[in-house]
Parts: structure tokens; C-alpha cells; sequence
């Protein structure tokens, strides 16, 4: 189990890394400074996933494509999948949850990263930073208990997300693949 730390704590320091070469706030300076969320809040990494939020209501997709512009002229950037997630095209019914999306491969100092970025059209409270704190605040056999059910669990992080695992450990003591599959109701 000191394993599944070890990695998560490398994978930090990978993470640091990478955000330092992406430059986020040259490439982006006219929207609010970038704010790290997820798993490189919270410390609960299991491979190479970056989550960068922004808050810009101002945005525009020229902005945005030009902010890539600058992280591929800059280098590492091996791909990008930019989205206009604005109207009807947003994630999800509620207006407010409009944004621009970019979903980048990055090649980090000894692999590749897969970098969301997400720029919220709407100022409004989201929910990423507070539950980053209540992973922070959680019990390190629960830390644990998330580390190894992202390690073992064969759907995630594409079927099964984090959110899943860390609600499913945090608030119903879930602690093996077997009760987490049963409890996402597979």
C-alpha cells in the first residue's frame, strides 16, 4: 500500500512539473489565475491527469485557441481537443455551466498528460476546490481505500470517475472493487 502512495506523491511532483512548463497564466493572461482541481488538489493521483479550471466569464474562442497557440509554439503539446461548449452544445441543462473546453496530451518530463481545461462562462460557486478539502480532510485509510480502488477498479477512469469512487469511500465506507461495482449498481 506504501506503493500506491509513493506513485501518488511522484505523480504530484510530475504534476507540479508540468504545470510549471505549461505557463498557464502567459498563455491565458486575460482570465482569472488558473486554479488546480481534482486528484493534484486533493493528492489522491493515480496516473497522469491534470484538472485546470479558469474563471473567464469575458472569454472568447479566439482567446482560447490563441492561449494554445502559445503552449504548442512553446512545446510539448502533442494534441488538442478544443470544444465550444456554449447554448446547447454545454455538459449539462443549466445555462450557468456554459464553457470553453480543451483536453490537451502534453508530454511531461517522462510521460504523457492528459491536461483538461476548463473555462467557466459564468462566475458562479463550483464545487472542485471544496471537495478537494474534504479528500484532504479525509482519513488516510480512506486515502488509501481511493488510491487502491482507482488502481484495481477496471473502469476508471473513463466509465468510473473519481467522484464516484470518493463519494462511494467517503460517505458509504466502500472499500473493495467488488462493493464499489455493486454499489455503482454494475
Amino acid at each position: 500500500m506504501t506503493d500506491l502512495l509513493a506513485r501518488a506523491e511522484a505523480l504530484q511532483t510530475e504534476a507540479r512539473q508540468v504545470l510549471r512548463r505549461l505557463d498557464l497564466e502567459v498563455a491565458f493572461p486575460a482570465f482569472g489565475p488558473p486554479q488546480v482541481v481534482g486528484s493534484a488538489l486533493s493528492g489522491l493521483m493515480a496516473w497522469r491527469d491534470l484538472d485546470v479550471v479558469f474563471i473567464a466569464p469575458s472569454a472568447t474562442a479566439d482567446e482560447v485557441l490563441a492561449g494554445l497557440a502559445k503552449i504548442a509554439k512553446a512545446g510539448g503539446l502533442l494534441a488538442a481537443d478544443f470544444r465550444d461548449e456554449r447554448g446547447d452544445r454545454r455538459p449539462t441543462p443549466s445555462p450557468t455551466d456554459e464553457r470553453f473546453y480543451a483536453v490537451l496530451r502534453y508530454e511531461g518530463a517522462t510521460a504523457v498528460w492528459k491536461v483538461d481545461l476548463t473555462f467557466w462562462l459564468h462566475p458562479i460557486a463550483r464545487p472542485h476546490v471544496a471537495d478537494a478539502d474534504r479528500l484532504r480532510a479525509a482519513t488516510p485509510e480512506q486515502k488509501l481505500a481511493i488510491l487502491r480502488l482507482k488502481d484495481e477498479h477496471p473502469g476508471y477512469p473513463d466509465e468510473v470517475g473519481g467522484t464516484d469512487i470518493y463519494n462511494a469511500v467517503l460517505d458509504h465506507g466502500i472499500r473493495s472493487t467488488a462493493e464499489l461495482t455493486a454499489h455503482l449498481g454494475g
